[in-house]
């Protein structure tokens, strides 16, 4: 029986999600990460769901990764030994950016330092113009030099960023060319290819973070490869990217730095996937897992996708959906600040050694230890009982190391714990709604995530947000995200030129050049002519501004009539974006962007009628959980066992293997045709 299979890497577990198309039932498997080596927690993972479900290597015909690699190497600063090829007189544009302050006025703010120090920038004499005339040709003597010089410092990535590349790319590739011949063992990374566009700052950065990760991708992927080779299991490895849509590993070896959010990228894609069957089309997706809280916006059913992103203070311009990530997670640690106040992250316990409570080393007390002690985990039934937690020592750490300093009661502590995590996560979600003129009070919150149930009702009830989705399986939603994404490529092209001016021949020839990259890939990734979708869009703007807005465009042959309809467009959204338009200013097109989609087949959830509004059935007893500064006997309910119809009155707490969902007093919950409970105001 064939099956795909989804595998999310997150900080504290790793998830595994297996689909049949013949079942159309889901398996999940749940191992603790392995930060030094996740590619162990991703094998473990992977042999046990084999292993559970009786699942032969032959039977497993697609495998799709959601990892961290990427970001994890550039966030923590240990990619590779990057040198940087520009042309002569831009040796400097990488540190110089956008000479913006992330904090206007705090005058110790620092910059990060860009990963390319100076003295391995180096200016080669060349020159193209924007026009891709060659105005200096290619020092290929010098460049050979140089190819040597970083052959002996043992630089292992190389990166070239010449001027006005994206208008003609014949130096970029003469350069590899040159470098392969004197320094065959480096990678190359060439802007080009990374990022064929305008803006110098961006597009020099983007290519030197691709060179930073990808020989660790790159080692990655590959043992990663082997590895399943070497268990029998056929299938080619691919892999989530920042986008939302996934390709092939070989592809990820090579285009690294569009991985950097795989691994959010695929819950934020189950998250609205599952509102929008649960009937919300605008949904806010919070994933809470053990060290981080990433949070999006859909509207109408869409994610919203960002073109330019800053990670780790460092401004990247590659597509990305617009997540927003704090480090606000169960592992999340508490600690007490110089001015005596109660703080929480974003420092993490991580998966090793974790909480205190999971009994591994672990000494500072976190949101997972308190929760713990208010009740609202079980200590006996944590991952379906496959950890036991140690609720005396969590409340032994609380109690040490915050409740004495501050004064308060045990519970009082654990209760400011949650407190604080839970206004840092409200500030995040308001970024991506409040600030982008939306209103949560109109989103059904999609919560998920290990975590993300137990914290989801009371940041509803703060936000005004009047429905929670809790998925059914909500501590692997993510990796079933993996499995409703398809192939997607974004492919873009500067083309700067007025819409009076424009020459309708080369724009059509354009968008055919794009359309034929597209199709060559799918088609390279086997994806079937049939399955393939193409979307052109093209970045305008007036005269003058500095930004562009991204406008749909129609297929065909695209003449005089086809445009007016696109300008008049650009109009109404430059009104609804900026609250004004300027009818009598020329516009102008700044760039082309082709999206090429290769569907993939999908989990289909069946909707059940109801059965029952009693829930009492699946009742396995009570406990006393604190809720607004007491403790309140609450019913326990198991997940597995509640009924399609069934209601619950909070407050209750529902325990399940992945996850645990908390009802406070003031919300009820039902449970829903596709087996989600969705929590409202009671």
């Amino acid at each position: 029986m064939e099956h795909i299979i989804g595998v999310d890497v997150g900080g504290t577990f790793t998830d595994v999600v297996a689909f049949s198309g013949e079942s159309e039932g889901l398996r999940v498997a749940k191992v603790a990460s392995t930060p030094s080596n996740p590619a162990a927690a991703v094998l473990q993972g992977i042999e046990r769901i084999m292993s559970e479900h009786e699942l032969l290597p032959e039977d497993i015909t697609f495998l799709i990764h959601g990892t961290t690699v990427a970001t994890n190497a550039m966030l923590e600063r240990k990619g590779a030994l990057v040198g940087l090829l520009v042309t002569e007189g831009f040796r400097d544009v990488l540190a110089i950016g956008r000479q913006d302050r992330p904090k206007l006025y705090d005058l110790r703010e620092q910059r990060p330092k860009p990963f390319v120090p100076r003295h391995r920038r180096y200016e080669i004499s060349e020159r193209m113009l924007y026009t891709g005339e060659v105005f200096k040709r290619l020092d290929v003597e010098g460049l050979r030099r140089i190819a040597r010089e970083l052959r002996q410092q043992e630089v292992t990535s190389i990166a070239v960023c010449f001027l006005h590349s994206y208008a003609n790319s014949t130096h970029e590739l003469q350069a590899r060319e040159i470098i392969k011949e004197e320094y065959p063992e480096a990678s190359v990374s060439l802007s080009c290819e990374v990022l064929p566009e305008i803006k110098e700052y961006e597009r020099m950065n983007t290519t030197v973070i691709n060179s930073y990760v990808m020989p660790i991708v790159d080692r990655y992927l590959s043992y990663l490869a082997d590895a399943l080779e070497d268990r029998g299991i056929r299938s080619r490895l691919h892999i989530m990217q920042s986008n939302g849509g996934i390709m092939t590993a070989e592809t990820a070896r090579q285009q690294s730095v569009y991985t950097l959010l795989s691994g959010l990228a695929a819950g934020v894609l189950a998250g609205v996937a599952l509102g929008v069957d649960a009937g919300y089309e605008n949904v806010i997706t919070m994933d809470m897992g053990g060290t981080s809280f990433d949070v999006a916006l859909a509207y109408e059913g869409e994610c919203r996708l960002a073109r330019e992103s800053r990670l780790g203070g460092f401004d990247v311009k590659i597509p990305m959906l617009d997540i927003n990530t704090l480090g606000a997670g169960g592992g999340s640690i508490a600690w007490i600040d110089r001015g005596g106040a109660l703080r929480v992250g974003p420092q993490s316990a991580g998966a090793d050694p974790g909480p205190v409570s999971y009994g591994r080393g672990g000494k500072e007390p976190t949101v997972t230890d308190a929760n713990l002690v208010l009740g609202r985990l079980n200590p006996d039934y944590f991952l379906g009982g496959e950890i036991s937690l140690d609720v005396e020592a969590a409340r032994g750490a609380i109690q040490d190391r915050i409740a004495e300093p501050l004064g308060l009661s045990l519970e009082r502590a654990a209760e400011g714990i949650i407190e604080v995590v839970n206004a840092n996560m409200l500030r995040g979600i308001r970024v991506i709604s409040v600030e982008r003129g939306y209103d949560p009070r109109e989103f059904a919150m999609v919560a998920f995530g290990g975590a993300g149930p137990v914290h989801a009702a009371d940041l509803a009830r703060e936000l005004g947000a009047q429905r929670v989705v809790v998925p059914g399986v909500p501590g692997v939603t993510s990796a079933f995200g993996l499995l409703v994404a398809d192939f997607r490529h974004d492919y873009f092209q500067t083309y700067l030129t007025r819409c009076a001016e424009l020459d309708f021949d080369e724009l059509n020839a354009r968008f055919v050049d794009l359309e034929r990259q597209a199709n060559d890939q799918l088609l390279g990734e086997h994806v079937s002519p049939q399955n393939i979708l193409l979307t052109r869009t093209a970045e305008m703007r007036y005269v003058g501004q500095g930004y562009s807005l991204d406008l749909p465009v129609p297929h065909g042959v695209l003449d005089v009539a086809a445009l007016g309809r696109v300008q008049a467009s650009f109009h109404a959204l430059h009104e609804k974006v900026y609250g004004y338009s300027m009818l009598d200013q020329p516009i102008e097109l700044a760039s082309l962007h082709l999206i090429g989609i290769g569907q993939l087949p999908k989990p289909k959830q069946q909707r059940q009628e109801p059965v029952s509004i009693d829930p009492s059935g699946a009742q396995k007893g009570s406990r006393p959980v604190w809720f607004g500064g007491a403790y309140l006997e609450t019913p326990v309910y198991e997940r597995a066992k509640l009924q399609v119809g069934n209601r619950l009155s909070g407050p209750a707490v529902v325990e399940q293997l992945d996850s645990t969902v908390v009802i406070p007093p003031d919300r009820q919950a039902e449970v829903d045709g596709y087996g989600n409970i969705i929590i409202s105001v009671q």
